[in-house]
């Protein structure tokens, strides 16, 4: 399997309704300087970590709903990347930290 592959199909599993289109992964590969018809090797965390920025970063709009996909919680898709970071071995609260913080009070925010 290459790692263009592996990244698609991860990003599948995390989220099943999600197929990230190839430009995209191609184009966050590179930005990790990952080669993607390179040979993939099992759990590497590297491929991970695309995958969550790709996942995090994934907002759908759908021209026949005509705005954005609210279909997936974004609750689940938290919950299926802290189950993946246990099977890559990851710590969820590390991995996770940018994507879980919660503001408490926005009072000055602008």
């Amino acid at each position: 399997m290459k790692n263009l592959e592996a990244l698609s199909h991860l990003c599948n599993a995390i989220v099943n309704t999600f197929y990230p289109d190839s430009a995209t992964l191609k184009f966050a590969l590179f930005n990790e300087g990952i080669d993607p018809q390179a040979e993939a090797t099992p759990k590497d965390a590297t491929i991970f970590r695309v995958a969550i920025r790709i996942v995090m970063g994934y907002v759908e709009s759908s021209r026949s709903e005509n705005g954005v996909s609210t279909s997936i919680r974004e609750d689940a898709v938290k919950e299926s990347l802290a189950f993946w970071c246990k099977q890559y071995g990851l710590d969820a609260d590390e991995e996770l930290n940018d994507y879980l913080r919660t503001i408490d009070d926005a009072t000055n925010f602008w």
